[in-house]
């Protein structure tokens, strides 16, 4: 094989994970020569959004952050709450300004290069990882893998998808307050689902609409664009506004495993890794945690792995459960969740740093009849 295709590191995907492991181990002490992002797409195109909530002051990615908020409104049949989140802020930042900030990052250092093709298979051999495209092969130490995912799927196991569309509408009226986006509106029908619409607010006549459902299977097009019509008519009271973009994918929301399926050489990361909680498919916040751990470990010579405490993990089947079973409606859980519980307390334990005492909080704050059975059968 030829030297030139002979790297330190491969990262296989250049979406979230891939990216933000390339810009970590840039701004990282572990010594590397050259590194590969290899991945299909250009990655030129604003077609996602991600959201997160954070305390912390000072990461990496701060510069692209384009909103952030200290409140958020909650809104269901029986609640309507605007929430105050101190300590935490809740943030966003647009897929084609992640893109354009890592790219240009990464693209200034000689370190990095850069391969637009279709990944075609990844392996482990000979103690090395390889990488295979139509004409080419590459290898290296360690693969960090997010292109391809291989789920375990058992047949018991809950394994649903956070579905989701949205559009970035413009008003002729100021009809947003750009102070306080809303997190999660129930008020849409929920055809024994749970769906949600949430409201991102870019200025006082701009903002994202965005339709969400948790399912075993996403919807069809023509459905994701009735009911955000239906929404911002019926709900946002308006009637005259522009589209202009759109945004639409899915997340897992898994029981089952994501497993690696290439050998000890390759490292899954970012969903692929299970870093998509799924018990609510948010992914930036776990993503920046996980490979955090993972660079210590590059940086410190031990053995590389990183998994979400078990706990956390048991939390997740349970409220999966409920929902499935159809014990609860999951607005009904949400509403109850943030009638009883300090928002701060909500926000801690959905990013899995919360308390024990938090943790009973909110355990004891739900219906036992419903939720003890859950328990017991997710042991």
């Amino acid at each position: 094989m030829n030297n030139k295709n002979s790297y330190d590191f491969i990262i296989a995907g250049m979406g979230l994970a891939g990216l933000s492991l390339a810009m970590q181990l840039k701004n990282s002490s572990v010594k590397f020569n050259k590194v590969l992002l290899i991945d299909k797409d250009l990655k030129n195109k604003n077609d996602r959004t991600w959201c997160f909530w954070s305390k912390e002051d000072a990461n990496w990615f701060d510069k692209i952050i384009f909103k952030r908020w200290s409140k958020f409104k909650f809104s269901s049949s029986g609640l309507n709450k605007v929430c105050e989140i101190n300590p935490y802020q809740y943030c966003m930042i647009k897929g084609i300004d992640f893109y354009n900030f890592c790219l240009n990052e990464l693209k200034s250092d000689i370190r990095f290069d850069f391969v637009t093709d279709e990944i075609k298979k990844i392996e482990t051999k000979n103690n090395q990882a390889h990488l295979h495209t139509i004409k080419e092969e590459y290898h290296s130490m360690y693969l960090f893998n997010s292109a391809i995912r291989t789920p375990k799927i058992v047949q018991k196991h809950i394994n649903y998808v956070q579905h989701f569309k949205g559009w970035l509408i413009e008003t002729e009226e100021n009809n947003f307050d750009v102070d306080c986006p809303t997190f999660m509106d129930f008020n849409i029908h929920q055809k024994n689902d749970c769906r949600f619409v949430y409201v991102l607010p870019f200025s006082s006549n701009k903002a994202l609409v965005e339709y969400t459902g948790f399912s075993p299977k996403r919807i069809d097009d023509e459905e994701y664009d009735a009911e955000l019509t239906s929404y911002i008519k019926l709900n946002l009271k308006i009637e005259n506004y522009k589209v202009l973009e759109e945004e639409q994918g899915e997340i897992p929301m898994f029981e089952s495993e994501f497993v690696n399926l290439f050998g000890n050489r390759v490292i899954n990361i970012g969903t692929s890794g299970g870093s998509s909680k799924a018990s609510t498919g948010f992914t930036f916040y776990f993503v920046q945690k996980h490979i955090s751990e993972l660079v210590k470990s590059l940086a410190n010579g031990s053995p590389i792995s990183f998994a979400r405490k078990p706990k956390y993990l048991y939390y997740d089947r349970i409220l999966m459960d409920v929902i499935d079973k159809k014990k609860m409606p999951a607005s009904e859980i949400f509403e109850t969740l943030f009638k009883k519980i300090p928002t701060p307390t909500i926000l801690a334990f959905l990013n899995e740093e919360s308390s024990l005492l938090q943790e009973l909080r909110i355990m004891n704050s739900v219906p036992k009849l419903k939720f003890v059975p859950a328990a017991l059968r997710k042991l």
